[in-house]
């Protein structure tokens, strides 16, 4: 499959997608709104362009030299992938039926394939949704081995106006693994779930009543109790956004700017990043960082070597390592479909274990955004995309699918 006829598939999986956003000015039904912009066709756009949405704030890169990323391009796209279904595709009939943006593959630090599809470019900043999770989770690794942050901590004592809601007495381990016990529904579609709240309070929706949440801060102060903290894994959105408030907290600086210090500015990104605010300035931490294809790849090439990257060090490679493996029991409760395909799945410390025993782990995120990091075959893979829909089992399995034939295919003697 050539690299013409890759991108033409993978442009007609979303019809109308080149049209969004057209002509000075564009017609009023291709112009990206609040209530459209994260649907098909206008999502890919939306996708590339999120400060011509919302309200942002950058990420410096600083001032140092941009670290290289060496190439050794190879053509991967006709390796084959098999499907739930059993039946037999290639990497790039993956790429085209999961509406990629951009797709880079690091093999021992060099670059083996980079593409862009959908009008993103090498300076596009693309929006991470979830993958902000794993980044901030990092920057809380790094808050622990500097000494700032207590695993075995309680919320409350680094952030005392939280004293009076659910998370009062959630640790920061709890944080880090997802395991609080409280009130919040993550369903996507439901207009009554907590989460809709968090896309209000975010400003990504519109508020409906004008009694919901002003601002993320609101939010979090407001959430009740529903269980003991600890029990088992429940992905939870808003735990990162607490995570963040005591990263700052401990800190002293908000969000953009501690990711800024602690990790932009050390791993060489290329291009500034930029975080989504809510009407407070509040970067929305779990889910509204933006970068560039190749700065995503810089920071998973950074995990990948335990934390050296660029000449530094940003934390222990212990804690590195401890992003690697978790525990599948409790990951299992209520996660049992994907763990039926991956038996030794958890999560840890903001990161989706893969496999604990081979420990390959990644950094996801709704729509198909992805950094995945398999240290046995020292691969780091980064897709972004614009799927139609949140989430999508078949494509995600596909997906890593995909990821562990191009380690069989790099890793073959």
């Amino acid at each position: 499959m050539s690299s013409k006829s890759l991108k033409d598939l993978a442009n007609e999986t979303l019809p109308g997608a080149g049209e969004v956003m057209q002509g000075t000015p564009p017609p009023v039904d291709k112009r990206v709104t609040l209530e459209n912009w994260d649907t098909p066709p206008f999502i890919s756009w939306s996708f590339q362009n999120m400060a011509q949405i919302f309200p942002v704030v950058s990420v410096s890169r600083g001032k140092g030299p941009v670290a290289r990323l060496d190439q050794n391009l190879q053509d991967l796209t006709g390796i084959s992938v098999t499907r739930l279904d059993n039946s037999q595709t290639t990497v790039g009939g993956v790429l085209a039926d999961t509406n990629t943006d951009g797709f880079l593959v690091l093999h021992k630090g060099e670059i083996i394939t980079e593409e862009y599809f959908g009008g993103m470019t090498a300076d596009t900043l693309h929006l991470a949704q979830s993958v902000s999770k794993s980044i901030v989770g990092t920057l809380a690794g790094i808050f622990l081995n500097s000494g700032l942050l207590d695993l075995g901590a309680r919320v409350q004592t680094y952030v005392p106006e939280l004293a009076n809601s659910g998370y009062a007495n959630a640790t920061i381990k709890n944080l880090l693994n997802m395991q609080t016990g409280v009130q919040f529904n993550e369903d996507y579609t439901d207009p009554d779930a907590e989460f809709a709240l968090l896309d209000m309070a975010a400003g990504w929706k519109d508020r409906i009543t004008g009694t919901e949440p002003e601002t993320i801060y609101d939010l979090l102060v407001s959430i009740a109790e529903d269980r003991r903290h600890g029990e088992y894994f429940q992905y939870r959105s808003i735990d990162t956004d607490v995570l963040a408030w005591v990263c700052e907290r401990v800190g002293g600086a908000r969000l953009a700017e501690l990711i800024s210090r602690e990790i932009w500015s050390k791993i060489g990104a290329e291009k500034d990043a930029l975080f989504t605010t809510d009407k407070a300035g509040t970067s929305l931490a779990d889910g509204g960082f933006n970068a560039t294809l190749r700065d995503f790849a810089r920071f998973g090439q950074m995990h990948l070597q335990m934390g050296r990257f660029n000449d530094q060090q940003l934390a222990s490679t212990e804690w590195f390592r401890s992003c690697r493996s978790g525990d599948s029991d409790k990951f299992k409760v209520l996660y049992s479909e994907f763990a039926e395909h991956y038996p030794r799945a958890a999560y840890a410390n903001q990161w989706w274990v893969v496999d604990s025993e081979r420990e390959m782990y990644a950094a996801r995120g709704v729509f198909g955004q992805l950094i995945c990091i398999d240290p046995a075959t020292e691969l780091v893979v980064v897709k972004l995309s614009s799927w139609a829909n949140f989430l999508d089992f078949d494509r995600n399995i596909h997906t890593h699918r995909m990821i562990e034939a191009i380690a069989n295919y790099l890793d073959a003697p």
